[in-house]
């Protein structure tokens, strides 16, 4: 008899069990990467009834018979580029310290991250975002790992140190004319006017960066000299013009102009070529600077410019654009043709830019995070890593989605994603808690049927042990 008493008790523990697991599930449902468990009730009354050694049914309690579901979760949308999840395996590796440490290194599914003081990423819970860190251009990682953080802001600016232009001149188009009759029937040349289109075949502008971050802008103008050469003229901010004289081993030399004094005249000497271009077949064979003869076999397309700043006395034209330093920059104009089509913008690049700041974050499909800045540049701060393992059901329970190695799920397996085993993934979006509400429902329902039906089995022991004491009276 004292053994239906056991065994109903032990019933009793295996249901309360069950029934704890279920409201666990239940009650994490809303928390993010949630991985619901089971209740091995069917190993637990097996186990329970295994008879001692003084032939009695032992008490074994609830522990060590859960079974943990790493299915995933669905997915829903989030607002936040930081919010994260993953379309397949993996997990995301987070740590108590900015130095990774083993004995403090946690995985979890849960996406919920945000920025901190310091612009480390971090989960809801405080915890260190890891992944490889960024090398030192930030175009791309490291294999060193540690803390992902936010790109530095500002920006600093770069300077213009090339420059490519390539467009096709319309070679439809005619010679224009060296000289033109003015009123009164003289002849006089007929320099390059800004003011009269006329006067060249086509203008194009592009812009550079001086070493503080200042836009400056650069107009070339072609005039058809002949057939097949061309001139150019460079005008800088609209203030100066190159001088062909102002060459000095192959680079031209533009002094920014200073504002001019009381009584001075505003105007300047008509401007003059910098180089010549000649084409073979529509194609640039050749550039000439300044004095230089035109060689079609030399290769050498570009042309250099030294941009310095204006003199120390008087006030400068410009001071929104005044130079900081000197600057210098190769202008390559590979590309460049003479069809009979209409003028066409190939290709117009400069690898300056200004200042800029941080305006925001994204991650690829593949973890990699970058930084976006007003300045238009985009730079990479690191790829989270990525972790599993071969005995997930070995993992501790931190938290309700945060775990931790041990013996029993083995090492980490880490990488990339969407890389090998594991899988891509995504921004703006969360997974929820893989928990079915309607199971985890009707299970809570027939273990309360369970547990009421042992706690009649206890109810009956007693009755039949209280009639045994009646008959002995």
């Amino acid at each position: 008899m004292s053994s239906g008493f056991s065994i109903g008790l032990n019933a009793l523990q295996a249901n309360a069990g069950a029934i704890e697991v279920a409201s666990k599930n239940i009650a994490a449902s809303n928390v993010s990467g949630f991985k619901s468990s089971e209740y091995l009730f069917q190993e637990a009354l097996s186990r329970s009834i295994q008879p001692t050694s003084s032939g009695r049914f032992g008490s074994i309690g609830t522990g060590g018979i859960t079974r943990r579901s790493y299915a995933a979760g669905s997915s829903k949308y989030s607002a936040s580029p930081l919010d994260m999840s993953i379309n397949g395996d993996g997990m995301f590796v987070v740590g108590l310290f900015k130095e990774p440490s083993a004995e403090k290194t946690f995985y979890t599914r849960s996406g919920n991250f945000l920025t901190d003081k310091d612009g480390f990423l971090v989960s809801s819970s405080g915890l260190f975002l890891y992944g490889y860190q960024p090398n030192i251009d930030a175009t791309n990682v490291t294999n060193v790992v540690g803390p992902l953080k936010e790109p530095e802001s500002p920006m600093p600016p770069n300077p213009t140190s090339e420059a490519f232009v390539a467009v096709n001149l319309d070679a439809r188009l005619p010679i224009v004319d060296k000289t033109k009759t003015i009123a009164g029937g003289a002849t006089v040349a007929n320099d390059l006017d800004v003011n009269y289109p006329d006067t060249y075949s086509h203008v194009q502008q592009f812009s550079l960066f001086d070493k503080l971050g200042r836009q400056h802008s650069v107009s070339l103008y072609f005039r058809r000299d002949e057939e097949k050469i061309y001139n150019v003229y460079v005008n800088v901010d609209g203030q100066v013009w190159a001088n062909p004289t102002e060459v000095d081993q192959g680079k031209v030399a533009i002094k920014m102009p200073n504002a001019p004094a009381d009584g001075q005249s505003t105007t300047s000497a008509s401007p003059q070529p910098v180089a010549k271009f000649s084409f073979t077949e529509g194609r640039l064979g050749g550039v000439a600077v300044g004095d230089q003869a035109i060689n079609d076999s030399n290769g050498n397309l570009s042309m250099t410019f030294v941009l310095s700043p204006p003199e120390d006395e008087g006030e400068p034209l410009d001071p929104s654009l005044v130079l900081s330093d000197p600057i210098e920059f190769k202008l390559d104009f590979n590309g460049t043709t003479n069809y009979a089509s209409a003028f066409e913008v190939k290709r117009v690049q400069q690898d300056g830019y200004g200042a800029g700041s941080l305006s925001g974050l994204s991650v690829d499909d593949r973890g990699i995070l970058r930084g976006q800045f007003t300045n238009g540049r985009t730079v990479v701060a690191g790829q989270l890593q990525l972790a599993t393992f071969r005995g997930l059901g070995g993992l501790r329970e931190v938290t309700n989605n945060t775990y931790q190695a041990t013996e029993q799920s083995g090492d980490a397996l880490v990488g990339t994603g969407a890389a090998g085993i594991f899988g891509s993934v995504r921004s703006n979006s969360i997974e929820e808690a893989n928990t079915d509400m309607a199971s985890e429902l009707v299970r809570l329902m027939v273990q309360q049927r369970n547990y009421q039906a042992n706690a009649q089995t206890i109810r009956t022991q007693v009755e039949i042990l209280s009639v045994t004491i009646d008959v002995t009276r």
